[in-house]
């Protein structure tokens, strides 16, 4: 017989994945909202586990329930039996713990199984693979992106054209077929079509706005920029054409999106007419064109937790006295703020502003839509850091391989690199994702 101390707060080890030294305090179920026919103790009542009799306690399950920091222990939790399903549920509608609450990013990795073509997923909090929850979409290829739970994928057509999918395995929803993408793939490497939709990104979830998203894509070899809205037929092409972008993403409601050579600007994709090719939209530039006078070309934009709008340069090194287009691994990152001014007189209306710091927060950043969390809300996760997965992909399609082989953990006050999930080479890539998950109700 085990016996613990329900006392609420108390430092007590009840279930395995409880909170963990230094880890931020969970905002806890109000006692007011536990079952009125509870009469446990909030104090020093000893509580006996033997024979199943803890399970007419709520008010301990909900202690309990307060300690589970992953979605998915909360999961297995409510499919114990029927009355803890029950208990889990009144807790998620009590505590509303779940609701509209930003989850740690996860990364979904091959099968270890060579003769499955699944993928399952890498708990950063736990360290540990859930091979048990494999999911069922065709992964085998390159996913060329990640957002609100949605995956894409690209499938090629007739030469140069190119189809996106969107997938999202954590719900029953259906795929989004959408039309065809005017990539211009190289009539020399057919088989490196995926190359050319690097990044797409969405601006909500398609679940809960069916009639009101907006998916965005870059495209060809040099990272053009398109945009299709729900509900429409062909996809809106960004002019100029030939501009070449690194990242975007929808921020404070508007599309942002940063140039190869570090410019940022925005697009009123909302309000954008795709009827009327005759006047493609165009990005708002605030800032000079180059305005690093030394950039990278490989850059991401994230929205910190406290709402600023953050640009990420990534520095690689050749890797093994490789060729600079072939091999490359990551050397380092550095961080700036854009402060958008209210100004608007034609001329630059941002300025940058080095970040040495980012304090608690994590970003993880890749082949996804980038995110931010604050790292002392979940046990593992480390503050003040870059999480980062392989995706670079060269303009050259005889230049380098697909293999997952440059990723980890960027430290900005130390300026060091340590791994996150040890990754095999000759596999596909690894991405991050974030599983829709709202509480049991």
């Amino acid at each position: 017989m085990r016996e613990v101390e329900a006392g609420y707060g108390s430092n007590e080890s009840i279930p395995s994945g409880a909170t963990r030294p230094g880890a931020a305090p969970l905002r806890r179920c109000s006692i007011s909202k536990v079952a009125e026919s509870s009469s446990i103790s909030w104090r020093t009542t000893a509580v006996s586990f033997s024979n199943g009799e803890w399970a007419s306690y709520p008010a301990l399950v909900f202690l309990i329930l307060d300690k589970l920091l992953e979605p998915i222990d909360h999961v297995r939790f409510a499919a114990v039996c029927k009355k803890w399903r029950s208990m889990s549920k009144i807790y998620n509608q009590a505590t509303q713990r779940w609701h509209n609450k930003q989850l740690l990013p996860m990364l979904l990795i091959p099968n270890q199984d060579k003769n499955n073509d699944r993928r399952v997923l890498y708990s950063i909090s736990e360290g540990r693979i859930y091979n048990n929850i494999q999911l069922q979409v065709p992964f085998k290829r390159r996913c060329s992106g990640s957002c609100h739970g949605w995956f894409a994928t690209v499938d090629p057509t007739d030469q140069g054209v190119v189809t996106v999918t969107l997938r999202n395995p954590f719900t029953k929803a259906n795929p989004i077929y959408l039309p065809p993408l005017n990539a211009h793939i190289s009539v020399y490497g057919p088989s490196y079509f995926e190359h050319y939709v690097p990044k797409v990104i969405l601006s909500t979830d398609p679940t809960l706005n069916p009639e009101n998203y907006v998916v965005v894509a870059l495209y060809r070899c040099w990272f053009e920029l398109a945009f299709i809205k729900a509900g429409q037929n062909s996809w809106t092409y960004v002019n100029p054409a030939g501009t070449s972008y690194g990242d975007v993403i929808f921020y404070k409601s508007q599309l942002y999106a940063v140039t190869s050579f570090g410019a940022i600007g925005s697009l009123d994709v909302h309000g954008s007419d795709s009827n009327n090719p005759s006047q493609p939209p165009s990005i708002k530039l605030f800032t000079p064109r180059k305005p690093f006078r030394s950039y990278c070309f490989h850059a991401y934009l994230v929205e910190s937790t406290k709402g600023d709008l953050l640009h990420i340069l990534r520095y690689y090194v050749p890797k093994d006295g490789a060729f600079r287009f072939c091999n490359r691994q990551t050397l380092g990152f550095a961080v700036y703020k854009w402060v958008l001014n209210d100004e608007e007189d034609g001329g630059s209306i941002a300025h940058k502003v080095e970040v040495k710091s980012i304090g608690d927060e994590a970003l993880f950043v890749g082949d996804n839509h980038s995110i931010s969390v604050l790292a002392s809300n979940f046990p593992g996760c480390q503050p003040n850091s870059i999480y980062y997965t392989d995706d670079f992909l060269s303009t050259s399609p005889l230049s380098d391989g697909d293999e997952a082989n440059d990723m980890g953990i960027f430290n900005l006050e130390e300026g060091t690199i340590t791994q996150h999930y040890s990754v095999k080479t000759n596999t596909q890539r690894a991405i991050w994702v974030v599983p829709h998950f709202n509480g049991l109700c």
